[in-house]
């Protein structure tokens, strides 16, 4: 894929480099406006830190969704978008699984 080979060479820097990966969809949304994306139900997207001092390279979400191209971004996006990712992950699938759990155990109790 040309979009990873790319990403490869940003993780190549001296520097501390922040990059927002993902489909068409999500990068769309962002270019509108951060606040599109973060409002919207969108979760092809990733974000990512890369520095030398960490030590390895990044680890590029593949086969989740479509990598259609990427934005490097500064610090405070992408601890926006990290804890807007997070947040929609808790609403989409775990809090449903929680749900569903107290429900059979209220279930159980009951009979």
């Amino acid at each position: 894929m040309e979009v990873l080979k790319q990403l490869e060479r940003f993780t190549l820097l001296d520097k501390t480099t922040y990059i927002l990966y993902g489909s068409d969809e999500a990068l769309g949304l962002y270019r509108q406006s951060l606040n599109d994306l973060e409002s919207s139900n969108c979760m092809d997207f990733d974000v990512l830190k890369y520095s030398d001092r960490l030590g390895s390279a990044p680890e590029v979400l593949k086969g989740v969704f479509n990598i259609d191209g990427f934005f490097i971004i500064d610090e405070n996006i992408y601890r926006k978008l990290h804890r807007n990712l997070c947040q929609k992950v808790k609403e989409q699938i775990i809090s449903p699984s929680i749900e569903k759990w107290h429900k059979r155990n209220r279930n159980q109790l009951n009979t």
